[in-house]
């Protein structure tokens, strides 16, 4: 099976549907979502019923972000941004416009298990929900400690917008690289996990990215091998003038200008 593996959205319709279309280009059969669907990017209600019926399919293992929590009511507003809170009041009231929308977000869950060996959480498997950053190695060996013993082969994660992998074999617990193929075409060298090893893998971002093209991120894992696991890692070029131009038409109507702007110099 060739699993579309991504996270992060933010409201960025543009960038959703650009992924979307690449992983299918690619031959994505399913699809893997590590939360944040929504949260400062103006069209959240839109980015839901793309996913939807995904789900409704039966084809999309999904889990919630710490904006999902919020607006669910189940994370304290402290430490979010305005920028966060200010979008995501207004995601709320448009929620309550959008029934199934709303019943959407209110059906996720922290962790998701998606075929017995792979793991979904958006912060931390060993602490699902705590919205602490992932930045180090010493932290992964908690995650793939709770991994094994969740009896996983791999977890993907979000939250931290940014592409990383720890893999722990017979030599420990290793930073494995993680260049993205941008363009068209197939990652010519794709993270490879064997049989016997474990992945910790964040999965960077749709709507918010933070490589230095600001390109969206995504992954194709491919388990058609038990005995090689690949996981396919890419950035796909989209138009970040319809981007912002979505957020200055929408959210300038509903939010202030200054994050507005803040916003679109993130895109």
């Amino acid at each position: 099976m060739r699993y579309l593996v991504f996270g992060d959205v933010h409201g960025n319709l543009t960038a959703l549907d650009a992924v979307l279309a690449a992983g299918r280009k690619r031959g994505a059969e399913a699809y893997l979502f590590v939360g944040d669907l929504i949260g400062y990017g103006p069209q959240p209600v839109e980015c839901i019923e793309r996913l939807m019926p995904l789900q409704e399919r039966g084809d999309l293992g999904w889990v919630v972000g710490n904006h999902e929590m919020l607006i669910r009511g189940e994370a304290d507003r402290t430490g979010y941004s305005d920028e966060a809170l200010e979008t995501l009041d207004w995601t709320k009231a448009q929620l309550e416009q959008h029934p199934r929308a709303k019943e959407f977000v209110h059906s996720g869950e922290l962790t998701v298990c998606a075929n017995g060996l792979i793991w979904l959480t958006h912060d931390s498997l060993a602490s699902p929900g705590s919205g602490g950053y992932h930045r180090s190695p010493r932290n992964a060996k908690s995650e793939l400690a709770c991994l094994r013993y969740s009896e996983g082969r791999v977890c993907f994660y979000g939250h931290t917008h940014a592409m990383r992998a720890e893999l722990h074999g017979d030599a420990g617990v290793i930073l494995a690289p993680m260049p993205a193929q941008a363009g068209d075409g197939v990652d010519p060298r794709p993270l490879r996990l064997t049989a016997g090893e474990l992945g910790w893998i964040g999965t960077g971002s749709v709507g918010l990215p933070t490589n230095r093209e600001r390109r969206p991120e995504f992954l194709i894992l491919d388990d058609g091998d038990a005995a090689k696991w690949t996981v396919e890692k890419y950035e796909v070029a989209y138009s970040r003038d319809t981007a912002r131009a979505h957020v200055r038409g929408i959210l300038g109507k509903e939010c202030s200008k200054l994050i507005v702007e803040q916003i679109c110099r993130w895109l």
